[in-house]
């Protein structure tokens, strides 16, 4: 992956998201001043909602389309309906001026949750069963005057935004169809009102601005995302020699075999030898788990993130596919692998030889201990690793003991194993305490000890 393009691509979206969520906050707004009504608590919940879309402008199309797992998109489009059913209850009592109000509020509720229930059961179909159920409330809500024509507009448009960015495919027409149906509604209550046509025009912008312009963030993500995938395909290809609806099949089913892999192994986890034998047997499903989730939206981020706080020379522990460590390679590091010898390491090996990138590859502690002898590493990473290791102090105080003066030591230890993950091992360890306790200085930014990130990632300089 080109991660330079990758962080020009990511800059040029947040601009386009950022500008475009502007516009429709203002169109929001002389929406609401001209033909709403001036409740305040209607006016918290439009603000909700408005401020809702802005946010899923900025994050949502490629969050859903850079990606390799074709069910992603239907998933979530489930997933975030309950989220919006509890809302729709909690703020529908709330916003109600009246008991009618109020049990259309309950109505409302219980309609989006029945037709979530059923889109449960047609996942393939479940984005347009989603949007004509919310589509048919809302019109009969807006032509039946439970909604005035300005809050209405934002709702369609909140709907709209759903099901274009949930799309697997052509957004455009997914637009165009939810905006001519969006503005059929409003312009028959607008007609019954004798509303102006300062209304008119504004409540048809609410509708076809923000439509066209997540069709259009959908279009790039998706086209981004068929990039990364080429790109990928072409090395997985030169190096194993599968076509492209294997190496598809093996990104779907790899996270899953490797599961049930480990269930049938059931190896104790004090056996350390076993374990790193089941790796290497299993290294080439690790190598479409890994080539896969490095292409999701999160991952590209997350890696991005990371490479901004290399510097001078750089091990990745357990670098699995080399992403990382070769891309720093790339931009002038000196770079050192460590990992068990399976096809992952071979894999690694066969890139750094094709991109004519200089990076040293360890198999054993020794071999790293030798390569650091002197100043040792002033960057040590080790991500989705010391979770499969049964001997958690011990690496960690192995680690610190190959950084140099002032070296930066960032690693994560998920908690324990998930149905997802078994092999994840769980670590009794007070990390923060065994790791202050080495009188390292806890390096993580703002953003990483907030009290609700669920992300167990830990940075630490050596003074």
């Amino acid at each position: 992956m080109n991660y330079l393009k990758q962080q020009r691509y990511l800059r040029e979206s947040r601009v386009y998201a950022l500008g475009s969520g502007i516009i429709f906050i203002l169109l929001a707004l002389a929406c609401w001043r001209l033909g709403a009504s001036t409740s305040g608590a209607s006016m918290v919940v439009a603000a909700m909602v408005t401020g809702a879309l802005v946010v899923c402008l900025w994050y949502l199309p490629n969050y859903l389309h850079l990606t390799v797992d074709p069910q992603r998109q239907a998933r979530w489009a489930v997933k975030v309906r309950w989220r919006i059913v509890a809302a729709v209850l909690i703020l529908g009592m709330v916003a109600s001026s009246s008991r009618a109000s109020a049990i259309a509020a309950g109505i409302a509720s219980v309609w989006l949750l029945l037709s979530t229930l059923v889109a449960k059961r047609i996942l393939s179909s479940a984005v347009a069963w989603l949007w004509v159920c919310e589509f048919s409330l809302i019109a009969v809500l807006v032509v039946g005057r439970w909604l005035n024509p300005g809050f209405g507009g934002l709702l369609l448009a909140a709907a709209s935004h759903l099901a274009i960015v949930a799309s697997k495919s052509r957004p455009f027409r997914w637009a165009g169809l939810t905006a001519f149906a969006g503005l059929a509604v409003l312009w028959i209550s607008l007609y019954h009102e004798n509303s102006g046509p300062a209304l008119y025009a504004l409540l048809t912008g609410l509708i076809l601005f923000p439509g066209m312009v997540t069709a259009w963030l959908v279009h790039r993500s998706q086209r981004q995302n068929e990039e990364n995938k080429a790109a990928a395909m072409r090395e997985l290809t030169d190096f194993t020699g599968y076509g492209r609806e294997k190496i598809e099949q093996l990104w779907a089913v790899s996270n899953r075999q490797l599961a049930e892999n480990w269930q049938q192994a059931a190896i104790p986890p004090d056996e350390s030898e076993r374990l790193a034998q089941w790796y290497r047997d299993n290294s080439e499903l690790y190598l479409f788990a890994i080539s896969g989730y490095n292409l999701e939206y999160k991952r590209i981020v997350s890696n991005l993130n990371v490479m901004k706080s290399a510097t001078g020379s750089c091990l990745d522990y357990g670098a699995g596919n080399g992403e990382i460590i070769l891309e720093l390679a790339r931009r002038g590091h000196r770079a050192t692998y460590y990992d068990v010898d399976g096809v992952t390491m071979k894999f690694a090996r066969s890139r750094a030889a094709r991109q004519n990138l200089a990076v040293s590859f360890c198999l054993t502690k020794d071999e790293l201990a030798a390569d650091a002898q002197g100043r040792g590493f002033d960057t040590i990473f080790s991500f989705d690793v010391l979770e499969h290791l049964p001997d958690l102090p011990g690496e960690l105080n192995f680690l610190s003991s190959l950084l140099a003066s002032g070296g930066l030591l960032m690693f994560d230890v998920p908690a324990g194993s998930t149905k997802a993950h078994p092999m994840h091992l769980n670590h009794n360890l007070n990390v923060f305490s065994f790791m202050n306790a080495k009188q390292l200085r806890d390096e993580r930014g703002l953003a990483l000890r907030l009290p609700f990130k669920k992300e167990e990632k830990y940075a630490y300089r050596k003074l």
